[in-house]
């Protein structure tokens, strides 16, 4: 998971550097509408995955880290970064470097946000999928508000 979103994080930019400000004006203007349909919609699937009452029965119980999960997961979380890799057009030559931090502060905190939610879900015996069901609707909503007041 933190390499995907790691992985991501860091190529969304680039591809965002490379487009050029040919697609930058019309990628701003739906960026943060795909984020926050995206997130909302994986956070909702994620809150009543949650709530359902598990069957003891099902001999395949649900897998919440399925590739085509983590993958649409990793996309709709990186949608905005497309944008800012317009910024880095000007300064060409900090490019690989702002991907390679991009990506590992990503890596980071999603490896340290996976143990944590780990850790503390198994402690406090938390729904983790409603709670980061929240987390990823509360973000969709975080983009959405930050793009349309600006």
């Amino acid at each position: 998971m933190a390499i995907l979103f790691g992985l991501f994080q860091a190529i969304m930019p680039l591809i965002g550097y490379y487009a050029g400000a040919s697609y930058a004006e019309q990628m701003k203007s739906i960026d943060h509408w795909l984020a926050f349909g995206l997130l909302g919609v994986i956070g909702g699937k994620m809150i009543f995955e949650g709530l359902k009452t598990p069957d003891t029965e099902c001999k395949n119980p649900p897998n919440p880290f399925k590739w085509t999960s983590l993958l649409s997961l990793a996309f709709a979380t990186s949608i905005d970064a497309l944008a800012t890799g317009i910024v880095f057009i000007p300064y060409p030559h900090i490019i690989w470097r702002a991907i390679a931090i991009i990506g590992s502060i990503s890596f980071l905190f999603t490896f340290l946000g996976m143990y944590l939610g780990i850790h503390f879900g198994k402690r406090f015996h938390v729904k983790v999928e409603v709670l980061g069901g929240l987390i990823l609707i509360g973000i969709g909503i975080k983009i959405l508000i930050e793009h349309l007041t600006n």
